[in-house]
């Protein structure tokens, strides 16, 4: 028995020896990673480079992740559709092992709930050429992405649903009438987030492109405008230079397809056109014509840095400003001259 005991003892000692220091390393993490996000998510998902992170308390592995499918698409390199993969390190006696494996893609599946929810409503009213940006936020890890559980939950629960983000529109604006027209379509769109439940808490820029930037024309000369703006003194002489590049796309524009439109619009990286990054490189807002911002109350009330902004209700039309794009990107986004802008 002694005997017995003695064996199991030194077992013991030896088992706790080798298992002393083992660390879980990184080739474990992405496999317990890609694990958890093809039963997550119904799907294969390509995990970057692995590193080890750390807030002092907590030790965890961290990749960027995004889905497979996107492979040799536009979408492979745009950060919009990127997120973080993380796997938690467990310290014990015996070592490290892997703990808790984490994800935020479900935000990109918000995001492209939103687009798919609002798509056609944007169809009807603006037609085809329309592109959706959001960074929407709600606190809340799903089985069902759809847009319409996303409102059940958000009414049933009060997880809060707050939609940020853009609208890019690709049309045209000639005149007076035009602009009409658009800010008559704005407003409709408006009253369809209402009547949806989904205008509480809402921060949208909506914003008009003329279409002719989708030609290789206007992507190979747009350099000429962020030169024309050091030339120009006023802001009338620096867009009238800008419509001069518009029509000198008109031609192309006129040969392009439908097809060919769409595939261009599907070529642009939507990293680029969040508002961050559309200020940031502001060579990307040159295209934009008209622009508004839509700020519902609630969000004004419950954002410190929204409060300067003067609340609209959009129960009418009027509350609709669009503003001249151009005119505000020649002051380098300051509006340091209250009369080149133009509110309809």
């Amino acid at each position: 028995m002694k005997k017995l005991f003695r064996i199991l003892i030194a077992l013991s000692i030896t088992v706790l020896f080798l298992s002393c220091g083992q660390k879980a390393t990184t080739y474990e993490a992405k496999e317990a990673l890609s694990k958890h996000l093809v039963e997550r998510y119904g799907e294969e998902f390509e995990i970057g480079y692995m590193g080890k992170r750390s807030d002092g308390k907590e030790v965890w592995y961290e990749a960027e992740i995004y889905p497979s499918k996107y492979v040799g698409t536009p979408k492979e390199r745009d950060k919009y559709y990127h997120r973080r993969g993380t796997v938690n390190i467990k310290k014990g006696i015996l070592g490290d092992r892997l703990g808790f494996v984490g994800d935020t893609y479900g935000k990109v599946k918000i995001n492209e709930s939103a687009e798919e929810f609002y798509e056609k409503k944007l169809k009807e009213l603006f037609g085809n050429n329309v592109l959706q940006v959001y960074d929407i936020k709600f606190n809340r890890i799903l089985k069902d992405y759809s847009f319409e559980n996303i409102i059940k939950i958000w009414k049933e629960e009060g997880v809060r649903l707050t939609i940020i983000g853009g609208i890019y529109i690709f049309g045209r604006v000639e005149n007076d009438e035009d602009r009409e027209w658009y800010r008559k379509q704005i407003y409709e769109f408006i009253q369809f987030m209402k009547e949806t439940g989904t205008f509480e808490y809402v921060d949208l820029g909506i914003n008009v492109i003329d279409e002719r930037s989708l030609t290789e024309y206007f992507e190979k000369n747009k350099w000429k405008i962020l030169e024309a703006k050091q030339k120009y003194k006023t802001s009338s002489e620096f867009i009238a230079y800008r419509d001069k590049i518009f029509k000198e796309a008109e031609k192309e524009f006129k040969q392009m397809s439908q097809e060919d439109k769409k595939r261009k619009i599907n070529s642009y990286l939507k990293f680029n056109f969040t508002s961050e990054n559309m200020i940031k490189n502001k060579d990307n807002g040159y295209s934009v014509i008209y622009h508004t911002g839509l700020v519902s109350s609630k969000f004004i009330d419950s954002e410190p840095r929204a409060r300067d902004i003067k609340k609209r209700e959009y129960n009418k039309i009027d509350d609709v400003n669009l503003l001249n794009t151009m005119k505000i990107l020649y002051d380098e986004y300051i509006i340091r001259e209250d009369k080149e802008i133009v509110e309809i």
